[in-house]
């Protein structure tokens, strides 16, 4: 049951670090031992107190892509091959596209950002990079701009991360560099944060000239 425990670790990772990843889900074991749970057990351990320890810290609702996919998987394990629910009900699960983006390209940049801005409860979209900046700042002031790239800038200088998440004000926060930039996200406070993370965490810059 390791490969699970490593599967769940790296789901929420998407969201804090790995540290705090294999905290959380040693929160929500309460002393048991994993290797005693079996397919059912993970499953329900995921929907109810990790999800619970997840919810007590980060503003989000319904379980993360990632580990929805992983219940799924459980569930279908616990059946058995031999019942005839999952003979009639096949999961097939396809593999996520990775979106990939041509940041010298000022369409496909301004296209990525426009997609992003129309999502439900988005309050602002940034991508720089080193062939220019497209910005969707909406109410926001410029302002925001300046804390964005410090943000970045600190990040980077810590060590590198793989994404940011904060609540600013009662607004959420996304950062994740994305090439020799970084793609930022303002959300309202009730959006919904994991299917932005979902997206944002699948489209990859695509390496050319200046960035390699």
């Amino acid at each position: 049951m390791k490969e699970i425990e490593q599967k769940i670790v790296e789901a929420l990772s998407q969201l804090v670090s790995p540290t705090a990843a294999r905290s959380l889900l040693q929160r929500a074991l309460r002393g048991q031992p994993s290797h005693l749970l079996g397919p059912r057990g993970w499953a329900e351990l995921i929907e109810g107190p990790l999800q619970r320890e997840l919810v007590g810290i980060l503003p989000i609702s319904g379980l993360l892509p990632d580990l929805s996919r992983l219940v799924r998987e459980l569930r279908a394990q616990d059946r058995g091959p031999s019942d005839p629910r999952r003979a009639a009900q096949p999961t097939l699960e396809v593999p996520d596209p990775t979106e990939y983006v041509d940041l010298s390209s000022e369409k496909e940049r301004q296209a990525l950002v426009q997609s992003l801005a129309r999502g439900e409860g988005v309050l602002a979209v940034v991508l720089e990079s080193i062939y220019g900046q497209e910005l969707r700042l909406g109410a926001c002031g410029p302002g925001v701009l300046e804390m964005l790239r410090a943000a970045h800038g600190l990040l980077e200088r810590r060590g590198g991360y793989r994404v940011f998440y904060t609540v600013l004000g009662g607004a959420q926060m996304v950062l994740r560099p994305l090439g020799c930039g970084y793609l930022a996200l303002l959300m309202q406070g009730e959006a919904n944060l994991g299917q932005f993370l979902f997206r944002m965490r699948r489209i990859e810059a695509i390496r050319v000239g200046a960035e390699r």
